[in-house]
């Protein structure tokens, strides 16, 4: 991977990924200048269902119906887990349906219609909002694996 030019460097954010190999039981947080403490950081998925289970701690009981991720219901983070969270909880989508028609709504009113078929009706935004994909303007999130930085960018 190229190197992060001086432009994306100003702009870097360094997030603590919970998923990184390199996190540690204890670590500072020089933002907040506290000491953490992270005991089951270096557990495994089995293990951390294991003692769930040993503990009779409650769960989500969305886990027990297949969810591997449990987050807002229509999370754009869930990816095409989005679809199968709408059949489940169709009232959620119709909730999105409406939020997106009143945006558009919006739009046309202070004379910021977009012009694009992406954006031309409630169906049409909502089959864009499910697909992920990026439009002019927009930004996105890009990880540099060499520097371990998170970074913006336009589209």
């Amino acid at each position: 991977m190229k190197t992060l030019s001086q432009m994306e460097k100003k702009r870097a954010i360094i997030l603590n990924n919970d998923n990184d190999d390199t996190r540690r039981l204890f670590e500072s947080c020089l933002s907040r200048g506290k000491h953490v403490c992270k005991p089951i950081v270096d557990w495994s998925d089995q293990q951390v269902w294991e003692y769930i289970q040993a503990e009779k701690i409650p769960m989500n009981p969305l886990y027990e119906m297949g969810f591997h991720r449990v987050g807002c219901v229509g999370c754009p983070m869930a990816g095409k887990q989005r679809y199968r969270e709408f059949r489940i909880f169709p009232t959620y989508e119709r909730a999105y349906r409406r939020a997106f028609a009143k945006m558009l709504e919006l739009r046309k009113a202070a004379g910021r219609q977009c012009k694009s078929r992406l954006w031309s009706d409630v169906d049409a935004f909502f089959r864009w909002w499910m697909e992920d994909p990026g439009i002019p303007g927009q930004y996105e999130l890009s990880f540099h694996e060499d520097t371990n930085e998170i970074y913006y960018d336009y589209l």
